[in-house]
């Protein structure tokens, strides 16, 4: 790693030993408030619409379906605008964009673009409840090999919105991410991928790692798509701010969801996966931290940068002005709980 006052750059070697280095961040004030060396969200910036785009690995956990359900509720109270969600694994029935679907549909918002990852990584896994979903519930979305490419979605969704103005949830694997960054131009935009995020996006709030350190947290450490988390965690252009294991963990949500209406697909996600027993709110803790008054329930740390680690462990690495930060505990965990319980059983507006 290279520092030099406010410029960073980083090193890292490719398959074919060439370098890729990291460009100049966005200057932090275009962004966010930076104080005490940390992020620093004014409770003022929360009145304000976030504009989101949710990519999300909806076919294992419940908690992602969770998140989703948060970030709706947001947009009911207005206090979010969901311009896309994207899919970034692969499930053998094909059937994610459909259950992102389905959760957007019962919430009033069946016309927001979904786009699927198409890559080489993840091998395709199966799901306890997408296939449930697709057909119990109603959708508009094909089978993920026939919804659009996830990236060709990021890129039109961010041409369309302001400048500095997205806010990325990112409950899953980093591959979207990457694969947009080396993005080209086309007919949504004539920049770059990296031209484009850093002109657009504002911050990313990605639930991965476990901080100061861990052994291995399965959305930044698994042994297919490592490669990927680096790559955009040393090249990402705007801030970045991490949910890491540690923080969902001891938030414990959805046992209320056994009394919400049989029609909303969350409660069936989570009945299939818990049985109402309740589970960790890993990817919760994101969508609130993007949308919600963040301060309210977590602090932040000081800057400084990710490390995947031989082995698959992750170390978190003090360094200033990186515009790279993880959430520290300051609510206590049972009240973060009852309050991401009561946004799961708010019916949708309108019902």
């Amino acid at each position: 790693m290279k520092i030099e006052g406010a410029k960073i750059g980083f090193e890292r070697r490719a398959g074919g030993g060439q370098t890729l280095r990291m460009r100049n961040f966005v200057p932090l004030g275009a962004a966010l408030i930076f104080c005490a060396a940390a992020f620093c969200f004014p409770e003022a910036a929360r009145a304000e619409s976030v504009k989101v785009i949710f990519d999300t690995d909806m076919c294992g956990d419940c908690d992602d379906a969770g998140a989703l359900a948060v970030l709706n509720k947001m947009a009911d109270a207005g206090r979010a605008e969901l311009l896309a969600c994207l899919a970034n694994t692969h499930d053998k029935d094909k059937a994610i964009a459909a259950t992102i679907s389905a959760i957007n549909t019962y919430y009033g918002r069946p016309d927001v673009p979904i786009g699927a990852y198409h890559g080489p990584l993840h091998p395709a896994g199966g799901s306890t409840y997408d296939v449930k979903v697709r057909d119990e519930f109603p959708h508009s979305a094909p089978p993920d090999d026939q919804t659009p490419d996830a990236v060709g979605v990021y890129r039109k969704a961010l041409a369309a919105a302001p400048d500095r103005s997205v806010v990325i949830v990112s409950t899953g694997f980093l591959c979207n991410l990457h694969e947009l960054l080396e993005s080209k131009a086309d007919t949504a935009s004539t920049l770059s991928g990296w031209d484009l995020t850093r002109q657009k996006v504002k911050l990313v709030v990605a639930m991965g790692g476990g901080y100061p350190q861990s052994a291995g947290e399965c959305n930044f450490s698994s042994a297919d798509c490592w490669r990927d988390t680096q790559f955009v965690l040393d090249n990402w252009p705007t801030p970045m701010l991490f949910s890491g294991f540690e923080i969902g963990s001891g938030i414990t949500t959805g046992k209320c969801l056994k009394d919400a209406p049989d029609v909303d697909p969350v409660k069936r996600i989570y009945g299939i996966v818990t049985g109402f027993g309740g589970r960790p709110s890993w990817d919760l803790t994101a969508a609130l931290a993007a949308t919600g008054d963040l301060n309210r329930y977590w602090d932040v740390s000081p800057s400084g940068y990710v490390r995947i680690l031989p082995g698959g462990g992750d170390q978190w690495y003090s360094a200033p002005d990186l515009q790279r930060s993880y959430l520290i505990p300051k609510m206590p965990p049972a009240e973060v709980g009852k309050e991401l319980d009561a946004l799961l059983m708010a019916p949708p507006k309108g019902r």
